[in-house]
């Protein structure tokens, strides 16, 4: 299983260097080994029956392989290596405690770190998202660049040399460092396909050989493999590093404009490590004010570092008895002495609901993206069913905009129709007006001009285009086939005897009112009138609305299952309850001038994420809100995502200290009533 892993001193093993007693073997490398230690002084106040004073930390203490004679090429390179881990400085590497290099058998003292590497974790638990990638890109060029400012080359920047803590990756084994100032070219290879182009051809390492190895680095971490062709001949694959002939296949896009300047085949063209910082923070945007690992990296890489840490724990507390195992493991076999001892192994036993855990929120994490994908969808489609109903709105408004310019043309033709009807009404009384003997030639004029008139009648000419609902009457020429109705007599000829009242309803007919229109249909009010109580809808507060404003996310009400639902409707009125998980959601229609309002309560479920405003002591949790819970950014009013851990029914001596899940969990919880206090929501910040 997962887990660090110490094996039992051999014979060949010291169980002293310096003031350090040495109880557990940690690695093997090429030039020497590392040792689990604790200060040991003897005689000391508070010892134990072994001198061991508990309350000194462990270190890892670092010698060389020689057990004998130590060659002054050997010695002056450990001391080489003291010297310049030494010098570092900084909170991103394994800071050195005290060292002998002229012992008989050198040794140095360093931090014991309690965290897997980057290596173990990609082969446990899997690779890294881009966000992740570019996160630890942004530390470990952080922790280079003070490397680097120290005048300090590494040389050997790998997976297997980058431990990865709850706080950060931290560099570690300076075993083929050099000083820029050093006169030896030290052309010592690292680990080949993590190796520069410079160094594997056995030219002089600088700065930019880091930042090749880096970029080889993060390569693995996104991809699980290293940035070249696999092949299982060294010979065939240092040729490959020789010219930087890498094989790019599965890089995601998003993050080849990192990577690949770093893997360029001329040290002067790769990205320097400021850069690389800097352009990874401006990506990530501003959640990066955090530098805690669970803020970017997947759930199962998280519960891996967790168990590495609370493995550290145990044993700085003394809760591993070292001595008691090694009673146990004198009597084995000696076939065993190279496998890891009872007690570690015991100790990983207590750390296998750590596992169980870790795989719960692995699972609780795919659950959580098939829930965000489900959520995106809906989202999809509100948008779809927004934009068709914004198209219908827009062929209506068309045409209503028809329908009325249709009205203005009959409008203005019954106003022509009617100029019309009182023009001829004006020359009908000038014709029937008698004429006297003087003016007799301008009566006969009169009544030629009326007789053309009639018989052009233009009030009767209409635009082709223009229908005409009332052609209005119709008037004989002026001419009689009998006597008595000469061009001169200025009679009418409507009748002999001249009267013209008969015809005056004609002239005198008003157009009838048109009736008033039908109210235009309103689909957004008609879909909050057909949601019934005990619906649940598929809405939730944006948090665009500020804390004392709601921002639906939908226009109208869609109804869903409330077991993917975050709001229930629990009354349809505008009297609406006023509690912190109650709203009231309300709409006015132009149309029938009427509002329709529905009261929302919360629905709840485990693994929901709502936006928070979290000032460390207390927080303000937008109750009806929804959240993707790896969204970087969030509304102007909140500042935090907070995710639902568990819901119980609340009673009289339900507290906050319920929520946690054992007694090593250390998150801070908070806990939230709602259902008017029967229920209580056990919520933590979003890491």
């Amino acid at each position: 299983m997962a887990g660090m892993k110490f094996y039992s001193l051999e014979s060949s093993d010291p169980r002293r260097l310096g003031p350090y007693r040495l109880v557990r073997r940690i690695a093997t490398g090429g030039m020497g080994r590392i040792y689990l230690g604790r200060r040991e002084e003897a005689g000391a106040a508070g010892a134990g029956p072994t001198g061991t004073l508990v309350g000194h930390p462990l270190v890892a203490v670092k010698t060389l392989l020689a057990e004998g004679f130590v060659s002054r090429p050997d010695r002056d390179r450990f001391a080489r290596e003291v010297e310049l881990a030494s010098r570092v400085e900084s909170a991103s590497t394994a800071k050195v405690l005290d060292s002998d290099a002229t012992a008989k058998r050198p040794w140095l003292a360093i931090e014991f770190i309690p965290a897997p590497s980057l290596a173990e974790l990609v082969a446990e638990v899997g690779t890294l998202h881009v966000d992740a990638v570019r996160w630890i890109a942004a530390e470990t060029a952080r922790a280079l660049s003070e490397l680097h400012a120290t005048g300090v080359v590494h040389r050997d920047v790998k997976p297997q040399n980058i431990l990865l803590t709850g706080d950060g990756p931290r560099l570690i084994d300076f075993g083929i460092s050099h000083a820029h100032d050093h006169t030896s070219s030290a052309t010592t290879i690292g680990t080949f396909p993590f190796t520069s182009p410079e160094q594997a051809s056995g030219r002089k390492s600088t700065v930019a050989s880091d930042m090749y190895s880096l970029g080889a680095t993060l390569f693995f971490l996104a991809v699980g493999r290293p940035p070249y062709e696999q092949t299982d001949h060294s010979i065939g694959l240092l040729a490959l590093v020789q010219r930087a002939e890498i094989d790019t296949e599965g890089l995601p896009p998003q993050l080849r404009p990192l990577i690949l300047p770093l893997l360029e085949a001329e040290p002067g063209e790769r990205t320097a490590p400021g850069d690389v910082m800097r352009r990874c923070l401006r990506d990530l945007g501003p959640l990066t004010a955090t530098r805690k690992a669970a803020r970017w990296l997947p759930l199962e890489w998280t519960a891996l570092i967790e168990e590495y840490a609370e493995q550290g724990r145990q044993l700085q507390g003394g809760a591993v008895d070292f001595d008691a195992a090694d009673a146990r493991t004198r009597v084995r076999s000696e076939d065993d002495q190279g496998s890891p001892d009872d007690a570690v192994g015991a100790m990983r036993e207590q750390l296998e609901a750590l596992r169980k855990q870790r795989d719960a929120l692995a699972q609780a994490q795919a659950e959580e993206r098939a829930e965000a994908e489900e959520r995106e969808r809906r989202r999809l489609e509100g948008e779809r069913r927004r934009g068709e109903q914004a198209r219908k709105e827009k062929e209506r408004k068309e045409e209503e905009r028809k329908e009325k310019e249709r009205r203005e043309r009959e409008r203005k033709e019954r106003e022509r129709l009617a100029r019309a009807t009182s023009q001829q009404r004006t020359a009908s009384a000038a014709a029937s007006k008698p004429s006297s003997s003087s003016d007799g030639w301008g009566g006969l004029l009169v009544g030629a001009v009326i007789i053309g008139l009639l018989i052009w009648q233009p009030w009767n000419q209409k635009d082709d285009d223009s229908p005409v609902s009332n052609p209005g009457p119709t008037y004989s020429s002026g001419l009689t086939s009998g006597g008595g109705g000469g061009i001169g007599s200025g009679s009418s000829s409507s009748s002999s005897s001249g009267d013209t009242s008969s015809d005056s309803g004609d002239y005198e007919s008003e157009p009838e009112p048109e009736p008033e229109p039908e109210p235009e249909p309103d689909p957004t009010e008609d879909a909050f009138k057909a949601v019934s109580v005990g619906d649940c809808l598929d809405v939730f507060d944006t948090g665009y609305g500020g804390e004392k404003e709601y921002d639906w996310s939908e226009e109208e009400p869609n109804t869903a299952p409330c077991g993917d639902s975050r709001v229930r409707v629990y009354r349809t009125s505008d009297d609406c309850e006023s509690a912190q998980d109650q709203a009231t959601w309300s709409y006015y229609s132009s149309s029938s001038g009427e509002r329709t309002a529905l009261c929302l309560e919360g629905q709840y479920h485990n693994g929901d994420c709502l936006l928070a405003d979290n000032d460390g002591d207390s927080a303000s949790i937008a109750l009806l809100s929804s959240v993707n819970c790896t969204d970087r950014k969030v509304p102007r009013a909140y500042n935090d995502i907070f995710v639902i851990t568990a819901i119980y029914r609340a009673t009289a001596s339900t507290t906050t200290a319920d929520c946690r899940a054992g007694q090593y969990d250390r998150n801070t919880y908070w806990s939230q009533k709602v259902d008017g206090g029967a229920t209580m929501l056990c919520l933590r910040a979003y890491d």
